[in-house]
């Protein structure tokens, strides 16, 4: 019944988050075929417990009576009252054990919670001594042909379909490494546990999501401790300040789901303002200005370059936008074929330097 609900609730998500596209396509009744079928696979499980649960209640209570029978067999000769109390007894003692035999399905169920929170976390185990340092601006990493400072403010570049989202993945830990592909100080990338990579970085994916809650929700996944004055500064320096003040209740305005009663420009700028009060060491922006006009594309690239100016954080960008291109100082190419992240010998290229002119053209 556990995994039938998780199946049921990834259904449900996925279908939920395809809604327009399915309204679009006519794809609604197909989607309601697909949660139906799921929830028939929950109903029967349902249906099975409720039936292993009424077995059980039966046994129970055929126990009980031939435990009661039995004792007043045994305690005949002993006068009523001894009868009447052993066969109280042996009843109870039956009914002792039916909370035990409930708390073993329980742990069932409990056992497959976490075996899908497991799944999805992918919980790397937390070193008791953190070997790694991160929040600070000092972590260097390479890739097969050399270093990235700290600082540095690479743009990752390529065709479409040359891999820079997977390799932003592979970073995160959100896909598998290979060994011999990256390292983070002098530590190959594969020995190093996701969730610690995951600190190092700041990170604005190209479908970044938001919940379903206020401005302030949102922003503080970033960083919970954040307080007042940081969240405006976030703001301000992904050019939002403005527009969350001007909203009802500021900070505490609520944005609906996935920041439905936002643009999709704000929607995005919220999200780059998540990233921004990440304490960490890089900044990896996945098509930070998609949907940003002219003007507000240029107020998020100064504020961004003051930013990382007084943050002295590193920046990994991957957009084909000209003026974004033009910002940074260096490029990895993965617009070469064979490259590490498909397999066979690294050859990746780093630090051509780019200028305004070259990156515009």
């Amino acid at each position: 019944m556990q995994r039938a609900t998780g199946a049921l609730k990834d259904e449900l998500a996925a279908q939920a988050a395809a809604a327009a596209e399915l309204r679009c396509y006519a794809l609604e009744g197909w989607a309601a075929a697909r949660i139906a079928e799921r929830s028939e696979t929950l109903g029967d499980a349902v249906e099975a417990q409720a039936a292993v649960m009424g077995w059980f209640e039966l046994a129970q209570a055929v126990a009980i009576a031939v435990a009661a029978g039995a004792v007043v067999v045994l305690a005949r000769g002993h006068g009523a009252a001894v009868m009447a109390l052993s066969a109280l007894a042996a009843a109870m003692t039956i009914d002792g054990a039916a909370p035990l035999v409930r708390s073993l399905a329980q742990r069932g169920a409990v056992r497959e919670a976490e075996a899908r929170l497991g799944a999805l976390l992918d919980g790397g185990s937390l070193s008791p001594t953190r070997q790694l340092a991160v929040a600070c601006p000092s972590i260097t990493f390479a890739f097969a042909d050399g270093p990235l400072l700290p600082g540095a403010r690479v743009q990752l570049a390529g065709r479409s379909g040359a891999g820079k989202t997977r390799l932003v993945e592979t970073l995160l830990g959100l896909r598998p490494a290979e060994r011999g592909q990256v390292w983070f100080d002098d530590r190959d990338l594969v020995d190093i546990a996701s969730d610690l990579r995951r600190e190092i970085f700041g990170w604005v994916p190209q479908d970044a999501a938001l919940l379903s809650g206020t401005v302030r929700d949102n922003l503080l996944l970033g960083c919970a401790q954040a307080d007042e004055a940081a969240l405006w500064q976030a703001l301000h320096d992904a050019a939002l300040d403005m527009r969350v003040h001007g909203l009802p209740q500021g900070l505490d305005s609520w944005i609906g789901e996935n920041g439905a009663r936002l643009s999709g420009g704000e929607r995005r700028r919220l999200a780059l303002a998540r990233a921004y009060l990440r304490p960490a060491s890089w900044l990896v922006l996945d098509e930070p200005s998609e949907g940003l006009d002219a003007a507000t594309e240029e107020m998020v690239i100064a504020r961004l370059a003051a930013r990382l100016t007084r943050t002295r954080q590193g920046l990994l960008l991957v957009s084909h936008r000209p003026a974004f291109a033009a910002f940074c100082d260096q490029v990895v190419s993965l617009d070469v074929p064979g490259w590490a992240l498909r397999g066979g010998p690294p050859r990746v290229s780093v630090g051509f330097p780019i200028s305004a002119g070259a990156a515009a053209a």
